[in-house]
């Protein structure tokens, strides 16, 4: 019996981070959606923004139902609840293999598709400029793909590109050291950091959803048990 409402409640808690998880993802993807411009997003990147809010959805219906479940030990809601996790972790297996295939080469080409109409960097409107100057700072970088010409002639380069780390890789343009890396590499080590990150956190929604769906299959049956019934 102590087992039984462990696990019991064990099953609310898991399912509790869910539906919150899904309102967050949910709220977000949304908030994102809505606000395109403060966020530079393209058509090419309202696929994955729309997956998002599907997928908090989705996460926030199925935290509920499993709450209910859990709190209720309704056979049905944890039976509606197991397809659901079980439909979800499939989605999410198949779309990280993709993810994890193509990422890379998606990435730079939904960028370089995005970028390459600011070129020059001199002629981007100055808020752009501003952002792209911080990034330079940052990143110990200048340009975006091909280095400081991004930015039109030696005459425009700003002093974001400054040379002022010795240790980076830095070349001499008119007179005075500037970064030649350019920020196509640093951000897509950055990316490439992110979408790691972004893979851990799946795999620790997919360990719980695991658990969901083991917790949810014993309450279940210990339901049958008393009723004398099977699923």
């Amino acid at each position: 019996m102590a087992v039984h409402k462990i696990i019991k409640y064990l099953l609310f808690t898991i399912n509790f981070v869910f539906f919150v998880a899904g309102i967050t993802i949910l709220g977000l993807s949304v908030h994102a959606r809505s606000n395109r411009a403060d966020y530079q997003i393209t058509d090419n990147l309202l696929p994955p923004i729309n997956l998002l809010v599907f997928v908090g959805a989705v996460t926030m219906i199925l935290g509920f139902l499993g709450c209910c479940g859990a709190v209720r030990e309704d056979r049905r809601l944890l039976k509606l609840f197991f397809v659901g996790l079980f439909a979800v972790l499939f989605m999410m297996l198949a779309l990280g293999v993709l993810g994890a295939l193509s990422r890379t080469e998606a990435a730079q080409e939904v960028v370089k598709e995005h970028l390459k109409e600011l070129l020059p960097l001199s002629a981007a409107p100055k808020d752009v400029q501003e952002s792209f100057q911080q990034l330079e700072r940052s990143g110990f970088c200048c340009g975006f793909f091909v280095g400081p010409l991004d930015w039109g002639n030696s005459t425009v380069v700003p002093d974001s590109c400054n040379c002022t780390d010795t240790s980076r890789n830095c070349t001499v343009l008119d007179g005075r050291q500037v970064y030649s890396t350019p920020c196509m590499t640093y951000f897509m080590t950055w990316l490439d950091r992110l979408s790691h990150t972004f893979i851990m956190v799946a795999c620790g929604f997919g360990i719980l959803m695991i658990l969901g769906m083991v917790f949810s299959s014993v309450i279940g049956f210990q339901v049958c048990v008393k009723k004398g019934s099977v699923i």
